[in-house]
């Protein structure tokens, strides 16, 4: 059974936060530096079709004495749960257990009935967990993203033990930022760009635990063909060079924020598709594409010449390269779109919008709402992103590691 003393261990959810963390795991093994990888929920199987193996809870419960009949627990707690195709049932019982224990032991059996009941998993911190595992097996360093629960968790711990430890924060974070500038957070917090940073000082994050790397994630974009990608994107789709090709990135919103309870409008994403219509459909140079997120299946609220509807069954990559301009509410394709040099418009009247304000990392023009859209495409200046987040953020783990 692996170990994960003297490693540098990384500890990561699927997603994002894993695709911003393999890159760099990819690098330091290729360099033969040990490493190990605590892949949680969905991240597990993201990370081992990479050919990297990983632990999971599971694996680790029997080295933690306290938590050895957590397992038991948490299939209790996993009978209320959907199962995931992505994610075993063994590996849900031990997740949902350590998280639930570990409450227990904090807050006593009452109480953590009470707060599970109001909030389930996603209450969940355990930070003693993590430490009575890096008491038996201390790793050299602690790598992770800033999401909340076993993430934080880790970090939590390690900084608790003085183990050292990097936190890197993938976008903006606008609500994590509550625990990312904490003194028991991180010994190092690496962030996108120099706005991200100027944000953490401001919270009150000594600059000396800064460092602007930028996210691994984003790096691949460099690598795209992006002339041939356009090209061949455009003839199929029977788009003129001389024409305009605009691209509203879709997102499902929400009857009321998950976070904040701020209430949204359900209708949104096809009333910014409407406006769009509206105020380009009678032009013949511009055409009009409605990126639908994975997780929406709708018909087109549109059927018109020179508009188009894409689905994840198409490459993102292919299409960003393809537009003029990108349209979105908070998508983190506004993100990738910068990164490639197109001009990004970012409508702020969705309830997600200031969770990642694009205008504010300067890579985005923000409209107070959608309709605010005409008249705002053309061309404007923003922030140069860098494709070094590989490199850098591999940097600072390195020198974290020989300390």
């Amino acid at each position: 059974m692996s170990s994960i003393q003297d490693k540098i261990l990384f500890v990561c959810y699927g997603g994002g936060h894993s695709a911003a963390l393999l890159p760099v795991i990819k690098r330091l093994r290729d360099r033969e530096v040990d490493v190990a990888v605590l892949g949680l929920t969905t991240a597990k199987q993201a990370i081992e079709r990479a050919g990297i193996s990983t632990l999971d809870f599971s694996a680790l419960i029997g080295r933690v004495r306290p938590y050895r009949r957590a397992p038991y627990v948490g299939s209790i707690l996993a009978k209320a749960h959907a199962s995931h195709p992505l994610v075993s049932p063994r590996d849900t019982a031990a997740y949902l257990g350590v998280g639930f224990h570990a409450m227990v032991r904090e807050y006593g059996l009452v109480k953590a009935k009470e707060m599970y009941a109001l909030s389930g998993r996603q209450i969940f911190l355990p930070t003693d967990f993590f430490i009575e595992l890096f008491k038996k097996e201390r790793p050299r360093l602690v790598v992770s993203t800033n999401s909340p629960r076993s993430e934080r968790a880790a970090l939590e711990a390690a900084r608790e033990l003085g183990i050292p430890s990097v936190c890197l924060v993938d976008l903006y974070a606008y609500y994590e930022i509550e625990w990312c500038a904490s003194d028991r957070y991180a010994s190092k917090v690496c962030v996108l760009n120099q706005q991200v940073c100027e944000r953490f000082e401001r919270a009150g994050l000594h600059l000396s635990r800064i460092s602007v790397t930028g996210n691994p994630a984003f790096d691949r974009l460099a690598h795209i063909d992006r002339s041939q990608c356009r090209r061949m994107f455009r003839h199929r789709l029977g788009i003129e060079e001389s024409q305009s090709l605009v691209v509203w990135i879709s997102q499902p919103e929400p009857s009321r924020h998950p976070f904040s309870g701020v209430l949204g409008d359900e209708n949104y994403p096809v009333n910014v598709e409407k406006y769009l219509f509206e105020a380009f459909g009678d032009d013949p140079d511009v055409h009009l594409i409605m990126r639908l997120h994975p997780s929406e299946s709708r018909p087109p609220s549109i059927v018109a010449d020179r508009v188009h509807y894409s689905d994840s069954s198409e490459a993102l990559d292919h299409l960003l390269c393809a537009a003029d301009c990108i349209v979105t509410a908070s998508s983190t394709v506004g993100l990738e779109a910068a990164y490639l040099g197109l001009p990004v418009i970012q409508c702020m009247d969705s309830i997600f919008s200031h969770d990642l304000p694009l205008a504010e990392l300067g890579v985005a023009r923000a409209v107070e709402t959608h309709r605010d859209l005409g008249g705002q495409f053309a061309t404007f200046s923003t922030v140069l992103l860098s494709f070094s987040g590989l490199t850098f953020l591999t940097e600072v783990l390195l020198r974290e590691w020989r300390r």
